[in-house]
């Protein structure tokens, strides 16, 4: 990452446990963009933000929150003290240590790193998260980066699994359903790296989308519906049992409405198979052909190396290439002769090749080196 380091607003604390809310919210594991920054000087008024993803925090699991903060990025611990049902409390902020690259006026990445330090409480409202800061000193206006339901908050109580099978010489299906309130439909189907996955959604209710979330997630998606109208068309990029979410936005879900929706999925052609272990050795216990350590620049991290594993699916460059970080991080990429084609990430994916391997980059936030001897075998 290029810049020099500092500290904002004195030395980092040490790593502070998150606090689980009690009810029917959660902030650890949400993703917010910034969208204003409403102050109290009338004077100043309302700063809107024309580019909301270039402002990004993310409330990890482990008490640790990460920011995007234009062409800086920032880490630092929080607390919070929910109140009620959690959609609100008590939220503060350690000091946010950040690089302090130069980025273009006007230089808001300043502002945010010292403000955050004096926020107090939050407020979560019609699907969006209100920080306040200290004295009145203003509020800052976040949106969502991946919708926060009320039914995934509070647990797997509203929680409804549906198994999806195709019929005889059939490879698609359209289902008709109904969600109410919290409610929320985990559509689990199993498939295949290489394969083509469509899914569609049209609901009677316009606060209802779905997340396509790959193989073995909690709940980062690798599609999210809001943002492509949701309908996705694209390639899976590993094996396994692939869950397409149905829920109602949290403010809908929390008026306790009602959704009516179809559901139509497909799968088309033949799954990459993985090559024999008798062919090509896995190592003990796992489905891996090979492993290593690459360099690497995931999005909220400060992991700067990533363990890299591999199922060949040919000698070609066919393989799915798996990066892990942080415990239970990962990102899965599927090479298809030497050039990858598909991953389990919702940013779009580019690539240049090296005389290492590859570098494959998700919105030009996110880098991996990919090197050739893991894909191609040695």
């Amino acid at each position: 990452m290029s810049g020099r380091h500092s500290l904002i607003g004195g030395l980092l604390l040490a790593a502070l446990p998150a606090v689980a809310i009690a009810g029917g919210y959660e902030l650890a594991g949400t993703s917010w963009q910034l969208l204003a920054i409403q102050s109290m000087d009338d004077a100043q008024g309302t700063t809107r933000v024309h580019e909301p993803g270039r402002f990004r925090l993310e409330f990890g699991r482990d008490g640790r929150a990460a920011l995007r903060l234009d062409c800086n990025r920032g880490n630092g611990t929080y607390q919070v003290q929910a109140a009620g049902d959690g959609s609100s409390g008590a939220l503060t902020f350690g000091p946010i240590a950040a690089t302090r690259a130069m980025c273009p006026p006007p230089h808001l990445d300043e502002r945010i790193a010292r403000d955050l330090v004096h926020v107090r409480s939050y407020l979560l409202k019609d699907g969006k998260l209100y920080l306040s800061l200290l004295a009145d000193g203003g509020i800052y206006e976040w949106a969502p980066l991946r919708p926060m339901t009320g039914a995934a908050a509070a647990g797997d109580s509203e929680r409804i699994v549906r198994r999806v099978q195709f019929g005889k010489g059939s490879s698609s299906a359209v289902l008709r359903e109904r969600i109410v309130g919290r409610q929320y439909i985990d559509h689990e189907l199993l498939a295949g790296a290489g394969q083509r996955m469509t899914v569609s959604l049209k609901a009677s209710n316009g606060a209802t989308y779905f997340n396509l979330l790959p193989p073995a997630s909690r709940d980062a998606a690798m599609a999210i519906g809001e943002q492509i109208g949701n309908r996705f068309d694209g390639l899976l990029p590993d094996d396994g049992v692939y869950t397409i979410r149905v829920f109602l936005y949290r403010a809908a879900a929390r008026r306790n409405e009602a959704s009516d929706f179809t559901l139509s999925i497909g799968v088309t052609g033949t799954p990459l198979k993985p090559v024999p272990a008798a062919t090509d050795a896995v190592l003990p216990g796992t489905r891996h052909h090979a492993s290593t350590t690459t360099p690497c620049e995931p999005l909220y991290s400060q992991a700067r190396t990533c363990e890299a594993l591999v199922v060949r699916r040919g000698f070609d460059g066919t393989a799915t290439v798996e990066l892990r970080w942080d415990g239970d991080r990962q990102r899965r990429i599927l090479f298809v002769k030497g050039e990858p084609k598909a991953a389990d990430a919702p940013q779009a994916m580019s690539f240049t090749r090296n005389e290492r391997g590859w570098r494959v980059s998700f919105n030009g936030e996110e880098h991996f080196e990919i090197p050739e001897p893991l894909v191609y075998g040695g």
